[in-house]
């Protein structure tokens, strides 16, 4: 076959036969099924810890029972192969920044979410709503009752699809607050860790979440979020093709 006709099977009116089938929808399926795929192994391996260390699933965390031996660096290492798992289906995702961001903290969100799904249909913990947890442990233990961050990752879920299905124009001097909010949510997760722990252990029964930073942090970058995406005036529909490839 020459090349000419390979030209013609790879190009349909000068632009890439996968971009033409691949809409934002079908990115944003694809991205939904990844999510899912990952949150049931992130559950299974918690799983696997949960046995090895507490001899089942279906108890409190706390009293926490420490790693043992290389369990600790293995998995403060998953969570670093974690998280360059999904900046890297971020980029391949889009080819631009605001799309590509837009499916890292979708895609984030949802693993967080259905994390939480997963080990509630498996094994049926968390047993309550305000069931403290670890989230990471990079760079210092983050600790906090787990339904806060879903609810941040609910937010970034929300979000991004706004973003990658709708493609707005982003005011991006209003990011600043929420970034501001997410400097005071990292500071209410870590808090427990930094106060009551010591030399970066993560303590035995943590206590006092500060709710208050929490809420506060929340709230901005809720209002961060909204005014970034927010059309300029009522009724004014943004010169977009709805498609975050093509967006600023």
């Amino acid at each position: 076959m020459t090349w000419r006709r390979w030209q013609v099977i790879y190009y349909f009116d000068g632009k890439e036969l996968g971009d033409r089938i691949m809409k934002p929808v079908g990115k944003v399926l694809l991205l939904f099924l990844f999510a899912i795929a990952m949150a049931y192994l992130e559950a299974s391996v918690v799983i696997y810890l949960r046995e090895i260390l507490y001899g089942g699933g279906r108890v409190p965390l706390f009293p926490l029972r420490p790693f043992k031996g290389q369990l600790l660096w293995i998995e403060m290492g998953r969570e670093a192969a974690t998280l360059l798992m999904l900046v890297t289906l971020g980029l391949i995702s889009f080819r631009t920044l605001k799309g590509r961001a837009a499916a890292f903290f979708f895609t984030f969100g949802l693993w967080d979410i259905l994390y939480y799904a997963w080990l509630k249909v498996l094994i049926g913990w968390p047993l309550s709503w305000g069931e403290y947890d670890i989230l990471f442990l990079l760079p210092v233990p983050w600790i906090a009752p787990f339904i806060a961050p879903m609810l941040i990752a609910f937010l970034f879920s929300a979000a991004s699809l706004y973003v990658m299905l709708h493609d707005p124009p982003i005011r991006t001097r209003y990011l600043l607050l929420s970034l501001a909010g997410g400097a005071l949510s990292f500071i209410s997760f870590v808090y427990i860790g930094i106060t009551q722990g010591s030399r970066g252990k993560v303590p035995l029964e943590p206590k006092g979440f500060p709710w208050a930073i929490y809420t506060a942090g929340f709230l901005l970058m809720a209002l961060g979020f909204y005014l970034a995406l927010a059309k300029k005036s009522p009724g004014k529909v943004p010169d977009k093709s709805g498609d975050p490839e093509k967006g600023d």
